[in-house]
């Protein structure tokens, strides 16, 4: 019998679940290492608990995902055409179960299992997973590759504000945000205008007896409605043929949409860079809550105070907080790693170059590969304007067709290490500084380009002479589905036009 590579996954999450899957149509041998008791990672609620104080589920009861279902469904296991167009969390905890029934997952995860250590052993170049069953003794074993499924959103980052000490009210990540009903007539500040923090503030304002909302740049984001003009999803508008108008296009489309849906927030809370220069948020009631005076919105804190007031750098006080929440992100840590890899700034550094301080550069080739570590990827270590799910689908079958040889190999160190200063030097002319942009992808070139490494990118040539107009239409003019990357290429779908043409009908 021939040998089966095997794979360590970590995580399992929606991302460790489409990596198992797309080992096994692989042949590989994979094995899932999951350190709670269930699938779907951060979609799975749970609560917080006097034996659980660290979930690492970080959605709250009430959240919504911000893609529609057709942007962020698989490409061959279509999310039913009867479901929501936005799933809650509960729907999409539901929908990778389901995955993992259809494609016999389960055997494969290794459920209450932490990873302690991952470590290269020089002479066999094969990896060393050091694991321990909860309840039971550690065990070490050997893998030929490793894929880390583990995402970014389990390290909370905090800021440093001065008080932060001695204040005497709560201050809670929202990592460990739930739900409102334990605030409600509270005085309470958000700090952060991410999705999170736009999210945490309309919920609270229904409850609290005021919201006070920290936007450290003294501006709001661009804030996206779900649905666009005529009533369809606003993401449904962002086709392949809207990817090829020029930026300034775009973003003049973008605004004018916006105004006609949502509407700008007042003039000296405009953001002050176009639509394309930063990660939106959706949520399309918060200009209703700011309008009745709910939520607050101030400029960056300058100071807490032992007697519970919050000073802004604007030289205004508010007082009597009872609580702080801190929407301010995550850190970019893989913890379980070998100290060389962590402290040799492999995966993640904090100087982009000599003398220079950034947060969270994520240090990967093709967002997947560290250059001084062979056989390990890490997938979902993005920051995307869209759905993830499609993206690390990608991601797993190009890492897949690596280990199976069948797509070129990787470029030396040296060159890969060129390409990640090439971006990270293209990144910080387009995005404005900010951590979380320093691992920001724009969703569509980066997962065409993996899709042509891979042999799957649906050339539009080829989509009519094999399909026909009707689907070169919808995949030029239509929503950009996932199925498209199953059009043409190793491990085509043969229902892939099919469900082109479904969620295509509006």
């Amino acid at each position: 019998m021939d040998y089966k590579p095997r794979v360590a996954i970590i995580g399992a999450g929606v991302t460790g679940l489409i990596a198992i899957k797309q080992c096994l149509v692989a042949e590989l041998e994979p094995i899932c290492f999951e350190q709670t008791d269930h699938t779907g990672g951060l979609w799975r609620y749970t609560e917080v608990t006097e034996e659980n104080q660290n979930p690492h589920s970080s959605v709250y009861r009430s959240t919504i995902i911000n893609t529609c279902k057709e942007h962020m469904t698989l490409s061959d296991f279509p999310i039913p055409e009867d479901w929501p167009t936005f799933l809650p969390h509960y729907k999409v905890a539901e929908y990778y179960d389901l995955y993992a029934d259809k494609f016999n997952l389960w055997p494969h995860v290794r459920f209450n299992t932490t990873i302690l250590n991952a470590s290269m052993i020089p002479e066999t170049k094969k990896w060393k997973i050091a694991s321990i069953k909860k309840g039971g003794e550690k065990e070490e074993e050997e893998f030929d590759y490793v894929m880390v499924c583990t995402g970014h959103h389990s390290v909370p980052r905090l800021p440093n504000y001065q008080g932060m000490k001695t204040f005497p009210g709560k201050q809670i990540h929202s990592h460990f945000y739930k739900e409102p009903f334990a605030y409600a007539g509270k005085r309470v500040v958000v700090v952060g205008v991410g999705n999170s923090g736009m999210d945490i503030s309309v919920e609270l304002s229904h409850y609290a007896s005021q919201v006070y909302l920290v936007s450290r740049r003294g501006r709001l984001p661009w804030i996206l409605p779900r649905r666009g003009p005529f009533g369809r999803p606003f993401d449904h508008s962002n086709s392949r043929f809207a990817g090829l108008l020029p930026g300034f296009i775009r973003n003049y489309i973008v605004r004018l949409f916006i105004s006609l849906t949502t509407g700008l927030p007042p003039k000296h809370l405009q953001p002050l860079y176009p639509f394309s220069a930063a990660h939106p948020s959706v949520k399309p009631d918060f200009l209703d809550r700011l309008s009745t005076g709910t939520i607050v919105v101030k400029p960056d804190i300058l100071s807490l105070t032992t007697d519970g007031s919050v000073s802004f750098v604007d030289n205004t006080i508010v007082d009597n907080i009872d609580v702080i929440f801190y929407c301010t992100g995550y850190n970019n840590e893989v913890r379980f790693m070998d100290t060389e890899i962590i402290n040799g700034g492999d995966i993640v550094r904090k100087n982009f170059d000599e003398g220079e301080y950034r947060e969270n550069i994520t240090w990967l080739y093709k967002f997947m590969f560290p250059p001084r570590w062979s056989n390990i990827a890490f997938l979902g270590f993005v920051q995307q304007i869209g759905a993830i799910m499609p993206l690390c689908e990608l991601q797993a079958r190009y890492v897949t067709a690596l280990i199976k040889g069948k797509i070129s190999p990787l470029p030396s160190s040296e060159e890969m290490d060129k390409r990640i200063m090439a971006y990270h030097n293209r990144n910080r002319k387009k995005f404005y500084e900010a951590a979380r942009h320093t691992m920001e992808i724009e969703m569509m070139p980066y997962c065409d380009t993996i899709a042509k490494d891979i042999g799957c990118y649906p050339t539009l040539t080829k989509v009519l002479w094999k399909y026909g107009f009707g689907i070169w239409r919808r995949v030029l003019f239509g929503v950009p589905t996932p199925m498209q990357f199953r059009l043409l290429g190793p491990d085509r779908w043969p229902d892939a036009a099919k469900w082109i043409r479904i969620y295509n009908k509006s």
